[in-house]
């Protein structure tokens, strides 16, 4: 059964990226619309064995002070960078943020398919057959994290002034990412924003991950802001995608651990695609209030 299909995820990335290229194509002789106050570093990462793309947003006042920053890092940056720049600049306007830096993760490809099969690759936890029936690698994420680990955070910490405040954000097979890193290794980040997460990949794989951590594990330091839409059950009956994300929340609230502050939000009349914008939105608001 083709999950992702079912969700719609893929034919919202198809008109994304056609909708890009036709512009692209139609206005060849203009500049492309570019976002002010970022840049692009590339990390060649000798443990995943492959060259990401860093997008980084900085605060406008950046090369003019020497306050360090709080950093949000966001995975599937080819589509959601621009989005969450923008989402977290308006916030800024009405001080609902602070100022910080924003790295997105993504790759150096701008066809649809390479990416989908990347992020496929790095942000699944176990080895198994390609739910999509394309034949894409997966189980990547033991990987993945370490070159966060080893080489994205350190690179970052060493070229730009930050702060120990660490925030993790990642949507569907993000999400189903950013549970994995907060169950193996949950200081990584200080924070997790966790959207539509993929709890159904691989027999629910996760629920076990988690489990395993409640074995050898009486608390669970980490700041947790978890959502759904409404509507992402419907799309998807296989893929309970509500049913699942409150199991967990019921489970992880019933371990009472001390440290632990989490907040779970069902976004009413969103589906897998509409939900991002207002799970960002919603997300940083909770992380970040004071």
């Amino acid at each position: 059964m083709r999950l992702t299909d079912q969700l719609g995820i893929i034919f919202a990335f198809v008109l994304y990226t056609h909708g890009v290229n036709a512009q692209q194509a139609g206005t060849a002789a203009f500049p492309r619309v570019s976002i002010p106050e970022t840049e692009v570093r590339h990390i060649q990462s000798s443990i995943v064995g492959d060259e990401f793309e860093i997008s980084i947003a900085l605060p406008s006042n950046y090369y003019s002070t020497d306050t360090t920053y709080p950093v949000l890092y966001i995975t599937d940056a080819n589509l959601f960078f621009a989005a969450t720049t923008q989402i977290v600049r308006m916030m800024q306007l009405g001080n609902e943020l602070p100022q910080m830096l924003i790295v997105g993760i993504g790759y150096r490809s701008d066809s649809l398919s390479n990416w989908l099969a990347l992020r496929s690759r790095d942000l699944t936890p176990t080895p198994t057959p390609d739910p999509n029936g394309q034949g894409w690698l997966t189980g990547g994420a033991p990987l993945f994290l370490r070159f966060i680990r080893e080489e994205l955070i350190p690179f970052i910490t060493k070229n730009y002034r930050t702060s120990p405040d660490a925030t993790y954000a990642g949507i569907s097979y993000g999400g189903l990412f950013g549970l994995y890193v907060l169950f193996h290794e949950p200081t990584t980040f200080h924070t997790y924003l966790i959207g539509s997460p993929s709890i159904w990949f691989d027999n629910r794989v996760i629920l076990k991950y988690e489990a395993d951590y409640a074995k050898i594990n009486r608390d669970l330091s980490a700041k947790v802001f978890m959502s759904v839409g409404e509507l992402e059950e419907r799309q998807s009956s296989a893929a309970k995608m509500v049913t699942n994300m409150k199991q967990l929340a019921d489970t992880l609230m019933s371990r009472k651990y001390p440290g632990l502050n989490l907040e779970t939000k069902i976004f009413e009349g969103e589906t897998h695609v509409s939900a991002p914008a207002v799970e960002t939105s919603r997300g940083l608001r909770s992380i970040y209030r004071k």
